[in-house]
């Protein structure tokens, strides 16, 4: 399962997390608190607590659980589509908490209590086949695509340049060696002191991408394997699964490499079709439904530049003999005869 890791999840709510743990925890709660992808993992962290039977703490619990669901939405800044709290209603309603979501209800109170206290956080989003551009406090300037959330302070402070990332930038980083830059995202991190990237990290992603354009930067991960990290050279992409901690590189000529924030353009750097259906989901605002799975698993190396269609592209990823692929109503089903 990607998002956290659900023993560092129950360490911090028995108070035995590390430093290094309660960051995570905090970077995956800003990325993922209202993220609708997260409510599974929410709900089987749920399921593990035993049931409780004393009335008393009943109340309490739902008492301290709805105060935060209230404090949630007061100082949550995000004001697009907001994650349903069915799950934990559900959990309140039927009482089968222990005490240790009321400590989960205060932790993560505590979490929002502290960053509006530092200093006041802006979430930007970035609907479906949509560019937009952010100027961060430092003038560096960020590019989000295609459903893509950044969250970052209104003013750096301390020793780094830290934002969080759900999804796909474009980064143009201003150089600071003194205080560097960190761009977060579910087990990543990029650290970089000033340069040009590509990266993609959507929730529903088994890899996290980097291509780097100009600069060094150095990629962190966590994996079930643990701790990694790697560097990237100008001209490289690298992709790392964030299950098994694989890594594949890939080099290619930067002067030919067009970005999506300049105009369209798409890379696919050996990816099954069923991934690549994902983003061309994204990109252009339809549904692809792919009936046969052999064809589903099929890897591609592609890149289009020239403004294709969706069909275009589909047409020319999918050329084997007896393969169909038909458009009606926003939804292209490919099949294979």
């Amino acid at each position: 399962m990607k998002f956290i890791d659900t023993e560092i999840m129950e360490m911090y709510l028995q108070g035995k997390a590390d430093e290094e743990e309660k960051n995570k925890v905090m970077t995956w709660l800003m990325l993922n608190l209202k993220s609708p992808y997260a409510d599974k993992e929410f709900e089987e962290l749920l399921e593990k607590v035993p049931a409780v039977t004393d009335d008393e703490r009943k109340e309490r619990v739902s008492s301290r659980l709805m105060t935060f669901i209230a404090a949630d939405r007061k100082h949550s800044p995000y004001n697009g589509r907001r994650r349903t709290r069915k799950n934990l209603f559900l959990y309140t309603s039927i009482a089968a908490m222990s005490i240790a979501v009321a400590i989960m209800t205060f932790a993560l109170w505590d979490i929002y209590k502290d960053i509006d206290r530092t200093v006041a956080w802006t979430d930007v989003k970035a609907d479906y086949g949509e560019v937009k551009e952010l100027i961060l406090p430092d003038g560096s300037h960020i590019w989000l695509h295609n459903d893509t959330r950044v969250t970052y302070p209104d003013a750096f402070s301390g020793r780094h340049r830290q934002i969080f990332v759900s999804g796909e930038i474009y980064a143009v980083i201003e150089a600071d060696r003194r205080h560097p830059f960190i761009v977060s995202s579910d087990n990543v991190n990029v650290i970089v002191k000033g340069t040009t990237f590509n990266m993609k990290s959507y929730p529903e992603m088994k890899n996290a991408e980097l291509t780097l354009v100009e600069g060094k930067v150095a990629m962190e991960y966590v994996t079930s394997r643990g701790k990694s990290g790697l560097e990237v050279q100008p001209g490289e992409t690298v992709s790392v699964n964030l299950k098994d901690g694989s890594i594949s590189k890939f080099v290619c000529d930067r002067s030919d490499y067009v970005s999506w924030k300049d105009r369209r353009a798409i890379y696919f750097n050996d990816k099954p079709l069923s991934e690549i259906a994902s983003e061309l989901e994204r990109e252009f605002g339809v549904r692809i439904i792919i009936e046969d799975k052999v064809l589903a698993s099929t890897r591609h190396f592609a890149s289009f530049v020239n403004d294709e269609s969706v069909v275009d592209i589909l047409k020319a990823l999918c050329t084997e003999p007896g393969i169909e692929i038909s458009e009606k109503d926003s939804t292209i089903h490919i099949n294979n005869y």
